[in-house]
């Protein structure tokens, strides 16, 4: 794919490196494992307050990851690509540092605490060594939820059993052999020689324009929708290797800048 290089904007026009490399926002990886609340300033938690109660917005995405790091850097750079382009669009993402269950239980103290509503709210989890039946509650209840618009707001389940990582290898090459997150990184790294990418690493806080401009996101998301139709009729728990990330990525992709879009669209 040819290389692009700026998105424009009618006020201004933003280079991929800057909507890769600009700040997070407030809300992005504050969270650990004992806590209910993000480690925010009072007034830093206000202005998320007030952010995540406009009015004036089409749509509210809010993204709860797992990780706190690897996955909050990929989706930042859509947030910053997004919002430069649209700014009646909001995404806000959550490096939590729960899984399953867990990340289910904090999604509900969020949302009353922040008063959420109406948002798409997207959980991002990995099946790694988790208990089988706490990683299919998660899926199970966030289709219920979403029939229902549980807490009056709409929920996916953004799952990849064995991990994230499985979503990034995929911008390379079709991959169908179960592996460990251990083995996944091998491949990376061997990947990022092969493309000559520099060395893989595990927080990249470039990986979103790595991964955009220098793999494949459009070959990726066919990949990734062909592991999933080949798993159905299993368990998420069973079906092994299988990521949905691509179902939030081409949810967000929508409102990217024209000449970003199409690496996502064919």
């Amino acid at each position: 794919m040819p290389p692009s290089s700026t998105i424009q904007h009618p006020k201004k026009a933003m280079g991929i490196d800057a909507v890769a490399s600009a700040a997070p926002s407030v809300c992005m990886a504050f969270y650990t494992e004992t806590m209910k609340k993000p480690r925010l300033s009072r007034l830093e938690e206000q202005k998320l307050k007030k952010r995540l109660a406009r009015q004036d917005h089409a749509k509210l995405y809010l993204i709860l990851t797992e990780g706190t790091k690897t996955e909050p850097y990929y989706f930042e750079g859509f947030k910053k690509a997004v919002e430069s382009c649209h700014p009646e669009i909001l995404v806000e993402i959550i490096g939590v540092g729960k899984a399953t269950t867990k990340l289910l239980e904090f999604a509900d103290e969020f949302i009353e605490e922040f008063s959420v509503h109406n948002a798409e709210l997207w959980l991002v989890t990995d099946k790694d060594d988790f208990q089988a039946d706490h990683f299919n509650k998660l899926v199970s209840e966030c289709l219920r939820r979403d029939k229902v618009k549980f807490l009056g707001n709409w929920w996916h389940a953004a799952w990849s059993n064995e991990c994230f990582e499985l979503w990034f290898v995929l911008h390379f090459s079709f991959y169908q052999a179960a592996a460990t997150r251990t083995e996944y990184y091998k491949i990376l790294k061997e990947q990022f020689r092969k493309h000559r990418l520099g060395s893989w690493k595990k927080n990249d806080p470039e990986i979103f324009r790595i991964m955009t401009c220098k793999g494949n996101p459009r070959l990726a998301i066919h990949y990734a929708k062909k592991l999933h139709k080949e798993k159905q009729g299993q368990i998420p728990s069973s079906a092994r290797p299988c990521t949905t990330v691509y179902a939030l990525v081409e949810e967000l992709a929508r409102y990217l800048p024209a000449d970003l879009k199409q690496r996502f669209f064919g």
